[in-house]
């Protein structure tokens, strides 16, 4: 599984350049962009859910218990 800094080394960039050029809030620069989204689809780079979900507060996830049947 790729994590964000074999992108980052692939596209020649730094990780947080990743994060900004695939998060869209702060601008990048055209080209660096698409460096770093050709070198997402070589890999085929999926962000770590549980880790978006530590940063973000949230898990998107429900729990259930169920009583013995």
């Amino acid at each position: 599984m790729a994590t964000i800094k074999d992108v980052a080394k692939l596209a020649g960039v730094s990780s947080s350049t990743v994060s900004r050029a695939l998060s869209g809030k702060i601008p990048v620069d055209e080209k660096t962009k698409e460096r770093v989204l050709a070198a997402v689809k070589q890999l085929n780079y999926q962000p770590n859910a549980l880790a978006k979900g530590l940063k973000e507060g949230k898990t998107r996830t429900i729990g259930l218990i169920v009583p013995n049947i």
